[in-house]
């Protein structure tokens, strides 16, 4: 490859799998490189497996250094013999390390270039193949046998996990176990019994991995990533550990019990798929069937997975193809602005590294202070001159700043790496190596030098060009994270205390700077939708399909993986898992018991959600009840009524309600609430009494109040009373908002910003919700509505508008790829989020929203519904402007990407004094004199046919005809006269003299004499010229069926060549193809097909005119030549 290829973000070892081993394991001793080089003659330098390079008058490696002899490797072919091209990028930290290149090719590249990066790489692994060959490698069996003492205490692991689940068994059945909040019991037991087995099988592992020793092949292979990880390690010598089906242990199949064979009701660990053998051991049929289940639930996962995600990046890929920068700004075919700059930075994204932020941290001098890093004179200066000092004051100020804007803006969470372009530290790093700084002498540079150069720098630092205001705050907004670490990484101290750079070091880092960051600047025409997807598409085919739990102790449930994403990038009105983060105002977040109390705002509670039991009696007289439990309340309720009743209207039917005293505390409802709100529904309908708060049992008595007491009317009053009881339970509600059918509580740390001490972490109370309602949980007094979010995309929008959507879209976008680990840079997923919501709605990323753009029917019928779209389009006469990526490669012309992406315009003026300039011809046909400057090789944009193709080209019937000064219209003069073209002095053409029969050529076409009769040419032309004859039909025809073939992506149809020569008349055929067909008749055009049978049958041959002029009037033909709708050429 002409250049190294970048991947994706998790940059894996660079070097293939046997190379990687090999590296890990033979790199225990240092590495002697050695040789000679045109710069320095002989050098041999020693690194040791730190990384540092010292250089040696000899250099001794092994084990035993006092008895080894001397190993040189010499690598002089390594980087042509530059070792020194590699200090920079080797000084700054170990190259191998485990196994792997520790700087990746990208850092590689950008320091030495692609050529020494691929050489580098290149020459690694055929050094370590070629030692591999003379050493072999290879991992048996006794490679995952451990020792007596440590298969002991992973026997013992394994015992004491299988008492403690034991003891959680015996614990709920007891009803001792405590349920987890939002956790059922039995919820919480499964969650404790998982995370006791998994710790079992992670202790026995680790145990197993520690004893095997550091030459184990197995070990060796697993440390330098070749291949396989230390989980495989674990399952392979001391346990494969629990089984999954969907997210839990292996369900019940029979009644009661996994399998025959074991008892009913066993939750044990064997019982429910945990192996303890491992696989060398071998596994008991038993474990063997559950792993299969497991195995089973993968290899589906994977092959349904596929699909999925292939079809999501189709999508993606359709959505996004057109999209360009050409301006400066991101736009599609249509000309719509997606962003006015890409990324908001308009760097590339290959340029841009993960970079520490020292801002953040920032500490200022001193006042009393005496600096040991300046010479005398600058600190005489800077204490004497007040300017000066101005200076530095400013410095300091902006630094302070800069750090307040980070911790309060940007930065908010207090994480300092960020990806930027151009890595300060490693140019730093360079320069001191370059120059040969050294650390213990101050430097020559007078501080105020550097405040003036990192200032000047930042000026220089554009990615916006103009004077306007809007170009102003873009330039500014694309430089600001840059200009800031930029100001921090260069402030006046650090540069003379910690880099001690001296003036030729610095001016070549600054120079640096400059030209690495307009090198970052994306490229005009780069197709930006394309990387995008790309860069989505990758990670989301490591996703998993299905994530049944959620990572944390949070009990709600959240779909992740590929499932997540397609919800997201379709837009679906209903999703699977809606839910809302819900934070608290400050004074309300800190303690839990506020938080509980907002908590029971929010859940949507129902009578039915705290009613242990309800009960229809038939109980005629209230004041001697049948119900003894009852006698006390309802006789002190009677004695002083909440109001006066009619004894004669109460039915004699009773629903009796017992509540559930623990969920009546934990939903903070008491005995009146609930009365109160069954008085408001049914008014003066129902009359209910309630017994005290602090009951042993919690009961309501709830009766029906008629206006008159008929036999009926009460005998149908039980019916009744039911359908009042069904309604209470179900649709009464307590407390809480519509949709928030959960609220879960939870505390995390956050970190906070404080100005004086940066950034404190605090502990903070917040609230998930199972179910949304966004804008009714944003109107509670507690709720922090600034950062409250949901994770429904679409009530966001409702409630908050387009913007909120698009930052919605964006933080579940990113929550989605970071789940599994994935990293995916802001700039892929703003043009997603940006593509989906610029026209002010959300667009799907389905047929429903990328083919409802105004894009060319040929766009849209690429993707989905071809039919639908190029018969609507052909009904409504709707034309394509050809504008976007996929029409033009159908079309087979250049599509405006990259450098196609711009237009030559001809400057028609100057045209007027152009000279016209033979060149050879790249046809291999006849040489006619054609000037083949007219031959394009690619079509032209607009879609025209070369002028070869155009009707002018006629022929003279004599053999000593004259060229005529119009070359660019190829025609020969109709006359042999040498008299007739009029040529003057001056023109471009190859001056004869009027005697000469014939011009005499100057140009690369094969030259003949003037006194030859005839021209002569060379064995590459055709035969025909040199007969001396006029042209027969089938010459014509053959020069033809050399134009139509070397045109044949700009023909339709075929051609028909007919005519008289010495040999009577002729026609010819000539398709697309390219061949010759002689016919008595031909027929072209679309509709020739429908004639041809016709013909075949009415032809005949030598007919006379009247017959012809017969044939042509015969009804038949008539209604055909209609039916096709236009007559074909004949």
């Amino acid at each position: 490859m002409p250049v190294l290829p970048i991947p994706p973000p998790p940059v894996r070892p660079s070097v293939m799998m046997d190379t990687s081993t090999r590296c890990e394991n033979k790199l225990q001793t240092g590495i002697i490189v050695g040789g000679w080089d045109k710069y320095e003659g002989g050098k041999i330098y020693g690194v040791p497996l730190g990384g540092t390079i010292i250089e040696q008058p000899f250099a001794i490696g092994g084990k035993r250094k006092e008895t080894n002899l001397l190993k040189v490797a010499i690598l002089n072919p390594l980087l042509n013999g530059s070792i020194r091209d590699l200090d920079p990028v080797i000084y700054t930290g170990s190259l191998i390390k485990h196994g792997r290149i520790t700087w990746p090719r990208k850092k590689l590249r950008e320091e030495v270039g692609p050529d020494a990066a691929s050489k580098f790489l290149g020459h690694t692994q055929w050094l370590v193949n070629y030692w591999l060959l003379q050493q072999g490698f290879s991992i048996g069996i006794g490679d995952t046998i451990a020792d007596v003492s440590t298969m002991e205490t992973i026997n013992e692991t394994i015992i004491r996990a299988k008492n403690e689940v034991n003891e959680l068994i015996r614990a709920a059945q007891d009803n001792q176990l405590e349920a987890e909040p939002g956790r059922t019991m039995m919820e919480s037991f499964e969650n404790k019994v998982n995370q006791v087995l998994n710790k079992a099988r992670d202790d026995a592992g680790s145990s197993a991995q520690k004893s095997l020793s550091e030459s184990n092949n197995l070990k060796a292979m697993v440390t330098a990533g070749s291949k396989g990880s230390f989980i495989n390690i674990s399952q392979m010598t001391a346990c494969v550990g629990q089984q999954n089906v969907e997210g839990k242990r292996i369900p019940f199949g029979f009644m009661d019990r996994t399998l025959p064979h074991f008892t009913k009701d066993d939750y044990g660990p064997e019982s429910r798929g945990f192996v303890e053998n491992s696989y060398l051991r071998g596994l008991t049929p038993q474990e063997f069937f559950f792993h299969a289940m497991g195995g089973r639930e993968g290899l589906i996962d994977t092959a349904v997975k596929t699909s999925e995600t292939g079809y999501i990046q189709r999508r993606l890929v359709k959505a996004m193809e057109d999209i360009m920068k050409y301006d400066g700004t991101v736009r599609n075919s249509l000309g719509d602005v997606i962003q006015f700059l890409y990324g908001e930075d308009g760097m590339d994204a290959v340029w841009i590294e993960s970079q520490k932020l020292d801002s953040l941290k920032y500490e200022i001098d001193e006042e009393n202070w005496n600096p040991n890093y300046m010479s005398t004179e600058h600190v005489e200066d800077i204490k004497t001159i007040r300017e000066i000092r101005n200076v530095f004051n400013v410095e300091v100020q902006q630094l302070e700043d800069d750090r307040v804007l980070l911790g309060t803006e940007i930065a908010t969470t207090g994480d300092n790496s960020w990806p930027k372009p151009v890595n300060l530290k490693r140019l730093i790093w360079n320069a001191q190596k370059t120059f040969k700084v050294d650390l213990r002498q101050t430097s020559d540079m007078h501080p105020l030098e550097i405040v003036g150069a990192v200032d000047k720098l930042q000026e220089r630092l554009r990615v916006v060009h103009g004077d306007d205001l809007l170009s102003i705050e873009v330039q500014k907004n694309a430089t600001l994270l840059f200009n800031i670490h930029l100001r921090s990484t260069f402030a006046s101290k650090r540069v003379l205390s910690e880099y001690k750079l001296n003036r030729e070091a610095f001016e070549w880092v600054i120079g640096e700077i400059e030209s690495r960051f307009l090198q970052s600047l994306v490229a005009p025409g780069e197709m930006i939708g394309c990387v995008t997807t790309q860069s989505i598409g990758e990670p989301a085919t490591q996703m998993t399909l299905n994530t049944f739990h959620y990572a944390g102790v949070s009990a709600k449930n959240v779909t992740l993986g590929v499932p997540r994403l397609r919800e997201i990038i379709n837009v679906a009105k209903k999703i699977k898992t809606p839910s809302l983060s819900v934070y608290l105002k400050p004074d309300v977040s800190k303690t839990k018991d506020q938080a509980k109390n907002v908590q029971c705002a929010l859940e949507y509670t129902t009578l039915r959600g705290v009613t242990q039991a309800t009960e229809v009696w038939y109980d005629p007289d209230p004041m001697n009840m049948i119900i003894e439990e009852d006698v006390d309340f309802v006789k002190s309720y009677y004695v002083m009524p909440d109001e006066e009743l009619d004894m004669g209207k109460i039915s004699p039917w009773l629903l009796r309600i017992e509540l559930n005293r623990e969920m009546m505390v934990d939903k903070k409802l008491s005995m009146a609430d609930i009365a109160e709100k069954i008085n408001l529904a049914f008014g003066d309908d129902l009359t209910c009494i309630y017994n005290d708060d602090n009951a042993d049992k919690l009961i309501l008595r709830i009766r029906m109040m008629n206006d008159e007491m008929q036999g009926d009317a009460a005998a149908e009053d039980d019916v009744f009373l039911k359908k009042i009881e069904s309604s209470l339970l179900m649709e009464m509600p307590l407390r809480g908002l519509h949709d928030i059918n959960k609220v879960f509580i939870k505390s995390g740390k956050v970190n906070k910003f404080d100005k004086n001490e940066g950034f404190k972490p605090e502990v903070e109370w917040m609230l998930d919700t199972e179910g949304v309602n966004l804008l009714a949980v944003m109107g509670h007094e507690d709720v922090d509505a600034l950062r409250t979010t949901s994770n429904h995309v679409i009530e966001v929008l409702e409630v908050l508008g387009i913007e909120a959507a698009r930052r919605a879209l964006l933080d579940e976008l990113r929550a989605v790829i970071s789940f599994d680990g994935s990293y995916v840079n802001y700039r892929h997923l703003a043009i997603l989020c940006d593509t989906m919501t610029h026209r002010g709605h959300l667009m799907a990323i389905t047929r429903h929203g990328i083919n409802r753009n105004d894009t060319g029917p040929m766009m849209r019928c690429s993707f989905e519904e071809t039919v639908d779209i190029l018969l609507d389009a052909a009904v409504y006469a709707e034309t394509d402007y050809l504008r976007g990526v996929t029409e033009n490669i159908m079309l087979g012309q250049l599509a405006p990407l990259g450098t196609g992406d711009c237009d030559l315009l001809l400057n028609e003026k100057m045209l007027e004094q152009a000279l016209d300039v033979q060149l050879p011809s790249y046809m291999d046909g006849p040489d006619i004199g054609m000037t083949p400057g007219h031959l394009p090789a690619t079509p032209f944009h607009n879609g025209s046919i070369s002028p070869t193709c155009s009707p002018h080209i006629q022929f003279s019937p004599r053999i000593d005809a004259q060229f005529s000064p119009r070359v660019g219209r190829m025609g020969f003069s109709p006359t042999s006269s040498p008299t007739f073209p009029q040529y003057s002095p001056s023109s471009p053409f190859p001056q004869y003299s009027p005697s000469s029969p014939s011009p005499q050529y100057s140009s690369p076409t094969p030259q003949y004499s003037p006194a030859s009769p005839s021209p002569q040419y060379t064995p590459a032309s055709t035969p025909w010229i040199q007969l001396g004859q006029p042209a027969t039909v089938k010459v014509a025809a053959n020069l033809v069926r050399l134009l139509s073939y070397s045109n044949k992506n700009m023909l339709q149809t075929r051609i028909m060549v007919g005519g008289w020569d010495k040999y009577g008349g002729k026609i010819y055929g000539i398709p697309l193809g390219g061949t010759i067909i002689e016919q008595p008749f031909a027929i072209g055009g679309s509709g020739s097909s429908y004639l041809y049978g016709f013909f075949d049958q009415a032809w005949k041959d030598n007919m006379t005119m009247e017959e012809a002029e017969q044939l042509f009037h015969l009804p038949v033909l008539e209604m055909v030549l209609v039916e096709v709708l236009f007559s074909p050429s004949l």
